[in-house]
């Protein structure tokens, strides 16, 4: 097998191209990744009530939105007193 097109690291498989690839993760994975996020953003503030555009793809994310004791926030770090261990 051949090494990777893009990254030329790894050995080119359907594996490596869908959720393996350095180069391709900066990119594509993290397009893919704002798509779904902003579906999810666009359904919260609908079910919500807060008002957002008639279409998904005209859909603009608001770093926070406020309804009542909820905020939906948008591409904002979150500090917690948790600590991760891997």
């Amino acid at each position: 097998m051949s090494k990777g097109r893009l990254c030329k690291q790894h050995e080119e498989t359907v594996d490596h191209l869908t959720s393996g690839c350095p180069t391709l993760a900066k990119n594509e994975c993290l397009m893919r990744h704002d798509k779904v996020c902003t579906h999810l953003h666009y359904s919260m503030c609908k079910a919500l009530g807060i008002e957002t555009t008639d279409k998904l793809s005209a859909h603009m994310p608001k770093s926070v939105h406020e309804e009542g004791d909820v905020t939906v926030m948008w591409n904002e770090a979150v500090y917690t007193d948790r600590s991760y261990s891997n």
